[in-house]
């Protein structure tokens, strides 16, 4: 992805700035209804690159024959306060492996580039399992015998602003249901999208945070390479995203999450690790 110059990351801070506010009003609109009225020529006027590329996304999912749902940091930002705004994920329904690499082939020709694929596959932590402290060379990878694609990281960078996106196939074991309980927000003003419940994304926030590499100490950054550094900025995000929805989950929210992550195990998606306790360790934390 292209370097940023000073004059770019400043235009790029002032569009984010602009996005934040008009994103927050529709959000008070949404709460409120009626508390505001909306200046329709105003808000139609103000559409900057940021969020020409939303207009892109949005379009390009729409056009897909498949069930999806907003997630990543622009969902958290819609569910919660803008923060992290050229990052989305996106969660697709799709059990079909030629479905999915034909979403990919077309995502393709609308002008996102593909820059990895993940392949859908479970992590066996054999020392969890018995109660010992994890070692690396304990771990068995495990491929899924009908080789679905997991997911995938692409960006579009057609237009003036890079959005990254990452597209998950099959990662959490819950995507039906995500995409299935999915509400359908204004985000900005003509700008409709299915966006994934707040439960939904504290548990997939959690089970992206306990990724291998995320989660480094202060003292490691020096010697990071770009890879790791990459890595390490995900997990930062990550776990913004995750406080922010935990201080404002309120209770449906709660029993979605704890029901989230419960059918997560149930289908083998948590990679051996104990998401239930790790919520509740993350809540007591968050809590203090």
């Amino acid at each position: 992805m292209a370097s940023l110059t000073p004059g770019d990351r400043l235009r790029l801070a002032r569009e984010m700035d602009e996005t934040r506010v008009r994103m927050q009003r529709m959000s008070m609109q949404r709460d409120r209804p009626g508390i505001t009225e909306r200046s329709k020529g105003a808000d139609a006027a103000v559409v900057n690159g940021l969020e020409r590329s939303y207009a892109r996304l949005g379009a390009a999912f729409d056009a897909v024959e498949a069930p999806w749902a907003l997630t990543g940091s622009l969902a958290v930002s819609v569910r919660v306060e803008p923060a992290y705004l050229t990052h989305a994920g996106v969660v697709l329904a799709v059990r079909n492996e030629q479905i999915a690499h034909g979403i990919l082939d077309g995502l393709e020709e609308q002008g996102f580039r593909l820059l990895s694929v993940t392949e859908q596959m479970s992590v066996k932590n054999w020392d969890h399992e018995h109660g010992r402290p994890a070692d690396p060379n304990h771990l068995e990878i495990e491929h899924h015998p009908n080789g679905l694609v997991a997911g995938a990281h692409l960006v579009d960078d057609t237009g003036e602003r890079e959005l990254e996106v990452d597209l998950v196939f099959a990662a959490s074991g819950i995507e039906a249901e995500i995409t299935a309980a999915a509400e359908p927000l204004e985000i900005l003003p003509g700008q409709v999208f299915r966006v994934a419940r707040t439960g939904h994304l504290i548990a997939l926030m959690l089970l992206s945070l306990g990724d291998t590499g995320r989660q480094p100490e202060p003292g490691q950054f020096a010697s990071m390479d770009a890879f790791s550094s990459e890595q390490a900025y995900i997990g930062i995000r990550d776990r913004a995203d995750l406080t922010a929805l935990t201080n404002a989950a309120a209770d449906d929210d709660w029993r979605l999450a704890w029901e989230a992550v419960d059918l997560m195990a149930t289908r083998s998606a948590t990679r051996s690790r104990d998401l239930r306790s790790e919520l509740a360790a993350f809540l007591a934390e968050s809590q203090d």
